[in-house]
């Protein structure tokens, strides 16, 4: 990611002003000097990727899931979701493996954030079901129906134990 977003625009800009040097260009900055002026482009380019890099690194790494008494809550990069227990279709719910079950895999964002290995937000699946995504590069994920119209389609470290949870408050709502 960090390649992305800093060194390769960096490297995109430096390219075009090689070729912009050999025409008749004058730099009102810098003196003119046709090596200040890139240093200065190239220098203040890299601080403002840098900026957009690190925020973009710190929101692949929010991953949070909250199960409460009556809802789960799932937060991820710059988007979250809170879904009630009851709207959970836990007879439907089930632990998948992405690479055989590729009819799960996102497909087309609505509303995300997606780069390779890692997918968040409102997603459209293969299957062209709708779904809210929060997957970061793992084969196993959790896919839990809903009684609306978006399922949710997680990544969390144990899926089958999350599931195993889910089901046991949905039976014993004493047990919240």
């Amino acid at each position: 990611m960090f390649c992305l977003c800093v060194p390769l625009p960096v490297l995109v800009t430096v390219a075009a002003l090689l070729a912009v040097k050999g025409g008749d260009t004058h730099w009102d900055f810098a003196g003119g000097d046709p090596v200040m002026v890139g240093a200065a482009i190239a220098g203040t380019e890299a601080l403002l990727m840098s900026a957009v890099w690190a925020l973009l690194d710190r929101a692949m790494h929010r991953h949070r899931l909250a199960l409460s008494a009556d809802s789960l809550e799932v937060k991820t990069s710059f988007y979250s979701r809170i879904v009630p227990l009851s709207e959970l279709r836990l007879d439907e719910a089930r632990v998948i493996d992405l690479d055989e079950r590729t009819e799960f895999k996102p497909g087309v964002k609505t509303n995300g954030y997606a780069v390779p290995g890692f997918h968040s937000g409102h997603f459209r699946l293969r299957n062209r079901e709708k779904a809210f995504v929060a997957i970061a590069g793992e084969r196993r994920a959790l896919w839990l129906p809903t009684a609306r119209n978006a399922g949710l389609l997680l990544q969390p470290q144990q899926p089958d134990a999350l599931l195993d949870r889910l089901r046991e408050l949905a039976t014993n709502p004493q047990r919240r």
